[in-house]
């Protein structure tokens, strides 16, 4: 996956949260989970099947007619009706006759009798309506969107609530950030380089904030700065290219979490941005040692037992965790060790940092 692509992936997942929880509270939902239990009960299914595979001849209407109708051409019937003579109402066939002649004329047996003989009769119905109404719903939009995705997976996603970040809206750094190293000891000097790189640091005055991004420039300038020596200490040290050092002036991460972070770089200079303890040796490297992407986001998950490292949704190493229970700030940096020499560039878009 691409920085583009990755960069889209990660406002889905907010999309997908915002919506599924907006649809989740939704009347549309409400009135779906509503007819699906009407719809799949029991009782509405075997009306159903009563209503729309029932012939009209097996009905109790069906049947009354076709007595009436057999009934009307009988002899004693036809006589009745031609003569009018009262004895004959005694005759059984008659009374009969008459009995249904009565009921067919009801209001509510005519309203009975013509829905049985409407084969369309189901369509005529409420529960055809809501049934009618259900299937509309099962292909809205928001209900198939609620339904492609999960309690569990939307959970997943919203687990990690943003603890800090950085978009380098304005035209400086905010007081978060500090140039130079972090130390335990206050007394110690923390804008410096280390004698073995080519670079000096210049607390702040390679950096620039502008257009949204962070951008650290590795420049060819002669000074002379000051630069820690592993046996010597702190000294002075002439210096054949520049560049700048900053770190957050307190922890801002948690122990256990996410650091996400869109990068661009450009030239020879190395970089890094990475979690590290003022009391530590060791920092957690979001950007690999070699091969950095042009343009990359990257992307450092970390538990109490392990490091992962994501480039672009890729997982490209995974490692044990040695700062874990430590409180972690940000540090980043350019430099050129000693066998590179040429300038460079690293451009920060925004940095962000979930906890889970």
């Amino acid at each position: 996956m691409n920085t583009k692509a990755f960069e889209q992936w990660l406002k889905e997942q907010g999309e997908i949260i915002a919506r599924y929880r907006q649809v989740e509270k939704s009347d549309i939902l409400a009135e779906y989970n509503t007819l699906k239990q009407v719809v799949e009960s029991a009782d509405f299914q075997a009306k159903k099947k009563e209503l729309t595979t029932t012939q009209y001849a097996d009905t109790q209407e069906g049947k009354t007619m076709v007595a009436y109708k057999n009934l009307k051409w009988n002899v004693s019937v036809i006589l009745y009706n031609l003569l009018k003579k009262e004895a004959w109402k005694e005759k059984a066939e008659v009374a009969e006759y008459l009995a249904l002649s009565e009921k067919i004329q009801a209001p509510e047996f005519q309203q009975a009798n013509a829905f049985w003989k409407n084969k369309k009769r189901w369509f005529t119905t409420q529960e055809s309506q809501q049934e009618k109404r259900y299937n509309e719903l099962v292909k809205h939009s928001d209900i198939v969107f609620f339904f492609s995705h999960t309690e569990k997976e939307v959970a997943e996603l919203e687990s990690y609530k943003a603890v800090w970040s950085d978009e380098f809206e304005g035209s400086k750094l905010s007081d978060t950030w500090q140039t130079g190293f972090l130390y335990p000891s206050k007394e110690l000097k923390k804008d410096h380089s280390h004698v073995g790189e080519l670079q000096a640091y210049m607390q702040g005055k390679n950096t620039n904030v502008a257009g949204s991004s962070l951008t650290i420039t590795t420049k060819k300038e002669k000074v002379t700065a000051a630069a820690w020596h592993p046996t010597k200490g702190m000294v002075m040290y002439p210096f054949a290219y520049t560049s700048d050092v900053w770190h957050t002036i307190q922890a801002i991460a948690p122990k256990v979490g996410v650091l996400q972070a869109k990068v661009r770089i450009a030239g020879k200079a190395k970089h890094v941005l990475c979690l590290t303890s003022a009391s530590a040796k060791k920092s957690l490297h979001i950007l690999p040692a070699d091969k950095q992407l042009k343009e990359a986001i990257y992307t450092l998950v970390w538990s109490e037992k392990e490091v992962v490292n994501y480039v672009n949704d890729v997982e490209v190493s995974r490692s044990k965790n040695p700062l874990a229970g430590e409180a972690l700030h940000l540090l980043i940096r350019s430099y050129l060790p000693e066998n590179v020499k040429g300038t460079g560039k690293m451009e920060i878009d925004w940095i962000r940092i979930y906890q889970n």
